[in-house]
């Protein structure tokens, strides 16, 4: 007996398996060149602006530690130095929760990411919406406008904080 007879009578794909092949092709198709990987870019741009974020953070942390510390120190120069770490504190602060608000982006950009990762399955498994498409087209047709319907909201909650930011700027040169 050959090797590829017995992995076929030892293996045999489930009648169920073409059914969730044939979506993922049509989602992967979707995402990858409908959309131009924009879920990827999502995961992309959350993960960086995850890592803007903690870095702010971190800055803010030693830097206020630092003052602290410095203050044992006696000698002419702390006070100077303290002060100049005091205002970077409040610069860096300001650029994260003010200005760039990266804890916000992140977040929405994740969101955005898990909401597609989500439909993804949904859709290649026939559940919950998809299941009562009377069709394998208006599945498709539900998946793309589910997944647009995502990608706008994002849109527009950043549009609000783009709009927050931009009245931060206003009211810090006023």
């Amino acid at each position: 007996m050959s090797s590829e007879t017995l992995a076929s009578q030892t293996d045999p794909t489930p009648d169920w398996v073409a059914p969730i092949e044939k979506r993922r092709e049509r989602a992967d198709y979707y995402f990858l060149n409908i959309l131009e990987n924009q879920h990827a870019w999502y995961n992309h741009k959350s993960g960086a602006q995850k890592r803007l974020h903690l870095g702010f953070g971190i800055w803010v942390t030693v830097l206020g530690a630092l003052i602290s510390c410095l203050q044992v120190v006696k000698t002419d120069w702390v006070p100077i130095l303290t002060a100049v770490m005091g205002a970077c504190v409040s610069i860096v602060r300001a650029i994260d929760t003010d200005l760039l608000r990266p804890g916000q982006t992140w977040q929405l950009y994740r969101k955005a990411s898990e909401k597609m990762r989500r439909e993804y399955r949904l859709y290649i498994n026939n559940v919950d919406v998809y299941n009562e498409a009377t069709d394998e087209d208006s599945a498709y047709r539900l998946l793309v406008t589910r997944v647009e319907t995502i990608i706008t909201e994002e849109q527009q909650l950043f549009g609000q904080i783009d709009d927050k930011t931009q009245q931060a700027k206003t009211e810090l040169n006023n």
